[in-house]
């Protein structure tokens, strides 16, 4: 008896490991699958250099079939704009290598800067632009007079490559991206509903904030999700700035539990309670568990909210506040509509824009380009070494492409050195042992899979990524299969070592020129915001309220995971003062407040808190003197209700809204 429960527990867990290894197993296939298939087109096609299709195929695969279908778009794009580019350069310096070589670093450089500000998947077009032209010119400075055909070969091979990758993981994976990003939508729906419910339950609970830093770094993570569904759904590709306007709803609604949560700790408990009530009042039965989800009962409750009539500023401010949940809600709610039946969901106009957080990451990663194949081309140039030029392709591939991992620099650059290494000696002994004797197609499709299957399975688990990533890019290079394969030891002892020559001076790139710290790159976000928002309270930048909410919640999807609860917590409160600024203005121009805002403008753009306050609290008294009689009551009491706002996110950070503007 005891043996079969053994025997049982212990088949149950080798089910259990073979169902877990299916997936990457499968990808590892896939992989091997695209590669083989771009190998094949490009040996029929007779291209001078298949290996660069096969190489293509193997950096395009993606685990999620989103992410390779948008993937190879935009790396088709980049491949056609670094082809012109490569022609384009060459017409210019026709007879000048140091001008070329000079305008070849300037432009990779560029497109490393421009691929850091981008996100997702167009990045990877602006990185393609970058060193297509790199690996045009290693195969064009010795011919400059061909560099027309040259252009379109490598082109077409790398293109080739895209399409191969692209077409194998389109074929064999529907995707499920849309029905995860469902999953994970409502679920920050429902959950932002029950903490905006928790805050009204009890306002002093200590785990409040937690838990909506939490839910920020949640909000942000699903970004990339949204352009993986794009990829798999033409109606989602097709609508996808609901999407976009679906994940800024879920910042506004968060942040506007903030604001109720700071305004009802500002009161005594009696006030607080008294508040509470009124609000929850108007709260649907089970609205967290249900209504949350509906569209039509969010924009219900919003104007609910809006329509509550009083003479008390803080309840007009916890309404307001309350209407901003809702109708983030209702905004997330939509998005939801769109994933789970489009015919009902609304569509919106969202003017496409980028914003930028901090420019100084995508800077550094131009910096690092520009010296890392630069020093690789200095050394060709002195040393006249005769694959020089192919270990700065290798070079620029390397910094490029692992650039953009902010803060795994250093074990990207590890795997990097590693994966390579290890990939040339195993990529030697196949080619002189295995292939030396098999010269079909079919037998070198399933020597290269013994390797490719097994990489692009370890390249899907976070710890062995950094290694097989390199490994599976740089094995088909090493290999260099061709339509007349060369068994020459010296030439594969050449190009193993341009290769990893290449490949180790990008690693030490990496690690000599890092990015900032976390801490440091997080504390440039937060004195860049309070920097915007003097400019705004100044008048020397008129952002709208839209342009506003979108700087600002850059900026809490750019904050690294380990920063510092206070520096969220200052984002988020310039985010709010920014936005009452907005609104106060709007309401001065049109001549509802009945009152000057000028001074409280001065003051804050000045970081004089003293002034500040008491600037904020005499507009208030004079506000709230003027008759009931003259038009523009609700006005005044918005703006009474914006005014208390400011003070009360001024209070709590104050030595971050008074520091001294750099």
């Amino acid at each position: 008896m005891t043996a079969s429960v053994g025997e049982e527990r212990s088949g149950s867990g080798f089910t259990n490991v073979l169902v877990a290894a299916r997936p990457p197993l499968f990808f590892g296939l896939r992989l091997a699958t695209a590669v083989c298939l771009a190998l094949f087109a490009a040996f029929y096609l007779q291209l001078d250099t298949p290996y660069w299709a096969g190489t293509s195929a193997a950096i395009v695969c993606q685990p999620i079939v989103g992410s390779s279908l948008l993937k190879g778009v935009f790396r088709l794009v980049g491949t056609l704009v670094g082809a012109v580019a490569a022609v384009v350069l060459t017409a210019i310096f026709p007879q000048d290598r140091f001008g070329f070589l000079f305008g070849m670093l300037v432009w990779a450089a560029a497109c490393s800067f421009v691929s850091t500000l981008l996100k997702n998947f167009a990045s990877y077009g602006a990185l393609l632009a970058g060193y297509t032209l790199i690996i045009i010119a290693n195969y064009s400075i010795p011919n400059p007079d061909q560099i027309f055909f040259i252009a379109i070969n490598r082109a077409s091979e790398i293109s080739l490559g895209i399409v191969s990758g692209t077409l194998v993981i389109a074929l064999t994976d529907l995707g499920d991206s849309p029905q995860r990003l469902r999953m994970l939508l409502s679920q920050l729906i429902e959950e932002i509903a029950q903490h905006f419910e928790g805050i009204l339950a009890d306002p002093w609970n200590a785990t409040a904030p937690e838990t909506r830093r939490i839910l920020v770094k949640r909000i942000s993570a699903l970004v990339p999700v949204v352009d993986q569904a794009a990829g798999e759904s033409a109606e989602i590709m097709q609508r996808r700035a609901i999407l976009r306007v679906a994940l800024d709803g879920l910042y506004t609604a968060v942040s506007g539990a903030r604001v109720v949560e700071t305004h009802l700790r500002s009161l005594s408990q009696a006030e607080a309670h008294r508040v509470v009530a009124a609000i929850s009042d108007m709260l649907p039965p089970e609205w967290s568990r249900g209504l949350a989800r509906d569209r039509d009962a969010e924009a219900l409750l919003v104007r609910k909210f809006m329509a509550v009539k009083t003479d008390d500023a803080s309840l007009r401010l916890a309404a307001d506040a309350s209407a901003e949940v809702a109708s983030g809600l209702e905004s997330a709610a939509n998005g939801l509509a769109l994933l789970s039946d489009p015919a009902h969901a609304r569509d919106v106009f969202r003017i496409p824009s980028i914003v930028v957080a901090d420019y100084l990451p995508a800077l550094i990663n131009a910096v690092r380009v520009f010296i890392g194949v630069g020093v690789v081309v200095i050394y060709w140039i002195i040393s006249q070494w005769p694959d020089g030029l192919f270990a700065v392709t290798f070079a620029a591939v390397s910094i490029m492409l692992f650039a953009p991992i902010l803060d795994g620099s250093a074990k990207a650059a590890l795997g990097l050195i590693i994966g390579t290494l290890v990939m040339a000696v195993i990529g030697g002994v196949l080619k002189f042992t295995a292939l030396i004797n098999h010269e079909t197609f079919l037998a070198l499709s399933l020597i290269l899979s013994i390797v490719l299957i097994p990489c692009g399975a370890l390249s899907t688990l976070p710890s062995f990524a950094p290694y097989a990533i390199a490994a599976t890019v740089n094995f088909i290079p090493l290999v260099a299969p061709t339509n007349v394969m060369v068994f020459d030891p010296q030439v594969y002892l050449n190009t193993a070592s341009s290769l990893l020559a290449g490949c180790a001076t990008g690693a030490v790139t990496l690690v000599l020129i890092p990015q900032p710290s976390p801490k440091v790159r997080a504390q440039r976000l937060v004195d860049l915001s309070i920097r915007d928002l003097r400019r705004l309270a100044a008048g020397r930048r008129r952002w709208t309220f839209m342009q506003w909410q979108g700087r600002m919640y850059s900026r809490l999807a750019a904050l690294p995971p380990d920063c510092e609860p206070v520096q969220r917590s200052r984002l988020a409160a310039a985010l709010t003062v920014g936005v009452q600024v907005i609104r106060l203005r709007h309401l001065a121009v049109d001549r509802r407040i009945g009152a000057e805002i000028s001074d409280i403008l001065d003051a804050l753009a000045a970081g004089d808190l003293p002034r500040l306050q008491h600037t904020l609290a005499e507009l208030d008294k004079e506000i709230a003197s003027i008759p009931d009689e003259q038009p523009g009551m609700r006005g005044r009491m918005r703006a009474r209700a914006m005014l208390l706002a400011i003070s009360e996110a001024v209070d709590r950070q104050g030595d971050y809204f008074g520091s001294q503007p750099s």
